[in-house]
């Protein structure tokens, strides 16, 4: 069970680094490439509009394939896809490259977080998503500054190549160490079922602050030149500290007994925050520190909180929900990293700060909203 509970975590990983890798290389991509670093962004956006289009569909065709076969395959396109980019020189082949990982990675969340609790039946729900969602942190700390730093030294196409060869390394400890699950997998054809109302505004809380966080994460590397000042060496290190304090955020996202939806309140806050503390950037040294690590304990926070609260609301149709909070969450992405370009080349930094803080700031609103509605249902 520890065993494919941890190959499931390092897919995670290796699938989310995947999505971001151009993040931390998009200064090198857009230099060797000859594009404008807007034009990489969308290499983020493409990949993030795939998987949206792609999750619904794909998620109820492969209903009824064994889980672990399933999960070979995806680890087993993405470390083709990142492979390949090694021996890529043109931006529209990296582009396919990306379309082709992109299709296999809406159905790999969907599916993740109902697979790893069948997996281990008895340890407590969020524990076990917040063991498998640890990928998505371990991608912030390890991965996206491993590419940046590796980037740097060897080049961007390198960066990629070395996901490859670790997707292709998880995915033979997952012919080893993952299960089949093949008779609990339903034989009947699904109902079409209307997701309910709370359902929805979860959906849509994960939307706006999803957007509002992507609008600003996407050019990081450019927050940090401006208006934080950050040189180029010292990129990196404020990943990692970044990453470092989403791991721990999701550390203490498995250990906190609040009910997800306040975790999602506190969590999408401290990212409203951390965005209006760069905007407002002080001159004393070891702010830029403190403001990456709020911001990536929160972002890592809000990440399992949001799986969490949508698996709640529809336990019994964990998948389904699952697929609507990954499709939110991708058009999030992409939607984020589309207007984060747009703004960054026509109006500069500070812009996408603001417009970030008023999207986050809107899905509070909601989730505020939908805490009200809730109560007055229950006669509160």
């Amino acid at each position: 069970m520890v065993k494919a509970l941890l190959v499931l975590m390092l897919g995670a990983f290796v699938s989310q680094t995947t999505e971001y890798l151009p993040i931390g290389l998009l200064p090198l991509i857009a230099k060797d490439l000859q594009v404008t670093q807007g034009q990489v962004g969308f290499l983020v956006t493409g990949y993030a509009w795939i998987i949206t289009l792609t999750v619904l569909p794909v998620t109820l065709l492969t209903r009824r394939i064994d889980r672990r076969v399933l999960f070979l395959w995806l680890l087993a396109i993405i470390a083709v896809c990142n492979g390949l980019a090694i021996v890529t020189h043109h931006y529209w082949l990296l582009m396919i490259l990306r379309i082709v990982a992109a299709l296999g990675h809406g159905v790999f969340w969907s599916s993740i977080a109902a697979y790893a609790i069948k997996i281990a039946p008895a340890m407590p729900a969020s524990r076990v998503t917040a063991i498998v969602f640890a990928g998505i942190s371990l991608a912030i700390v390890a991965g996206v500054p491993l590419s940046s730093a590796l980037g740097q030294a060897f080049g961007w196409q390198r960066g990629f190549a070395l996901f490859g060869l670790l997707g292709l390394v998880i995915f033979v400890a997952g012919y080893l160490w993952l299960p089949s699950l093949q008779d609990d997998i339903p034989r009947a054809k699904p109902r079409a079922e209307a997701p309910s109302a709370p359902l929805l505004a979860a959906i849509g809380v994960t939307l706006l602050v999803v957007t509002g966080h992507f609008t600003c994460y996407t050019y990081i590397t450019a927050l940090l030149h401006s208006p934080l000042n950050i040189a180029g060496a010292a990129i990196p290190l404020h990943l990692l500290i970044f990453g470092v304090a989403g791991a721990l955020g999701t550390l203490l996202a498995g250990t906190l007994s609040l009910r997800p939806a306040i975790m999602t309140a506190l969590a999408g806050a401290g990212v409203f925050v951390s965005l209006w503390l760069i905007l407002t950037v002080r001159p004393w040294a070891g702010y830029s520190w403190l403001v990456m690590a709020l911001w990536g304990g929160a972002i890592a926070v809000l990440i399992i909180a949001l799986q969490s609260w949508v698996i709640t609301l529809a336990p019994d149709k964990a998948e389904f929900a699952s697929a609507l909070y990954v499709m939110a969450f991708n058009i999030g992405i992409g939607g984020g990293a589309m207007a984060g370009g747009l703004l960054l080349e026509r109006l500069g930094a500070p812009s996408l700060l603001s417009t970030g803080m008023v999207i986050a700031f809107a899905g509070l609103m909601l989730w505020a909203w939908a805490q009200c509605q809730a109560r007055a249902a229950c006669g509160e």
